[in-house]
């Protein structure tokens, strides 16, 4: 019996076939239940991760899709960006266009109303003669504004050209001188100087003796063609611009005037008249205070032409040139000779009938 219970005892301890025991049983339940847990943790865990990798594959197409809108409406920017470049300049053209159709139209109808030709089409014989004298297109820079003011000097040269020289060279402005016939050594000197300071020489007429200048339209082109000629081999430089003596308008040229400007322009030359005055050509000079605020009358336009004389009565003219430069720098302008890219403020002529 002992050895009976022995052996039992033993087979309880090496494994053995003995009935099990309350805790043996309770922990076969627990296995048994933590089983299709197990099993159903697992596979609720392989379901979130097919759905956490679907969320991630939808993220990834909805960035694509993102990216790819964003590029598109980058492309869309660029090319609406072009296409207003485009249209600007397609604007800018058609602005262009329309300004050289009116300087085209107005010039035919300048040259319809100045018509030199006869009903009968027969052109005057004056075209025909000094063929030398014309001017070449040109093609520099274009002034119609913006505060530009042209300082003149008619009838020169005088001994005062000297003192006007050295003030314009001491504020750094360049002007424009409109010169007579003078054959003498210090007046060859003067308008040298004037050409090699750089500014504008201009022509005025030969002799400035009205009756003889607006005899004719042969007799304007006979004194303008011998000045003409005369400022080139004294200085090396041919003329572009002229000035009527008195001005385009006067009591002396009405009946040649419209010939004259058409025959002029078609040989390329441009004239000037003004819109500001020094109003210096007097028997008694004015005083340097007069003339400076005459000349400065001109503030407010967007292109002044102020109109003085370059002679030897006028001393006063020149004293009072620094404060006309002065006046017009402080209303904000600069400074500009004439040449034919400056727009040509002449007077109003009457209507032809």
């Amino acid at each position: 019996m002992e050895r009976a219970a022995h052996h039992d005892a033993l087979l309880d301890e090496t494994g053995g076939t003995a009935a099990p025991t309350e805790e043996g049983r309770k922990a076969a339940r627990v296995r048994t239940v933590f089983k299709p847990l197990f099993a159903a943790a697992l596979t609720a865990a392989l379901a979130l991760s097919g759905v956490c990798g679907w969320l991630v594959e939808q993220q990834q197409a909805a960035l694509l899709r993102q990216f790819e809108l964003d590029r598109r409406v980058a492309q869309l920017e660029q090319e609406l960006s072009r296409q207003m470049d485009l249209s600007q300049q397609q604007r800018e053209e058609l602005e262009r266009r329309g300004r050289e159709l009116e300087q085209a139209q107005d010039t035919i109808g300048l040259l319809e109303e100045y018509s030199m030709a006869t009903r009968e089409g027969v052109v005057p014989g004056y075209t025909q003669i000094y063929p030398e004298m014309y001017v070449q297109p040109w093609e520099g820079e274009r002034i119609d504004g913006g505060k530009v003011c042209c300082l003149t000097f008619d009838d020169g040269p005088s001994p005062n050209t000297d003192r006007v020289l050295e003030v314009l060279g001491r504020y750094g402005i360049k002007a424009t001188f409109f010169v007579v016939g003078k054959t003498g050594q210090q007046d060859q000197e003067r308008m040298r100087s004037i050409v090699a300071a750089g500014h504008t020489i201009a022509m005025h007429s030969w002799s400035h003796d009205y009756k003889s200048v607006y005899a004719s339209v042969d007799a304007f082109l006979e004194e303008f063609h011998r000045l003409y000629q005369w400022i080139y081999e004294v200085t090396g430089v041919y003329p572009q611009v002229f000035r009527f003596p008195g001005g385009s308008i006067n009591g002396y040229d009405r009946g040649v005037y419209q010939e004259i400007v058409a025959e002029m322009t078609r040989r390329g030359f441009v004239y000037y008249d003004w819109n500001a005055s020094a109003q210096d050509a007097t028997v008694t000079p004015l005083s340097p205070a007069t003339v400076a605020a005459n000349c400065l009358k001109g503030v407010g336009q967007d292109l002044v032409v102020v109109l003085a004389h370059d002679s030897a009565a006028r001393g006063t003219t020149v004293d009072a040139l620094p404060a006309v430069i002065e006046g017009y720098q402080a209303a904000g302008y600069t400074f500009s000779p004439l040449h034919p890219g400056v727009e040509p403020v002449i007077m109003g002529y009457p209507a032809v009938r």
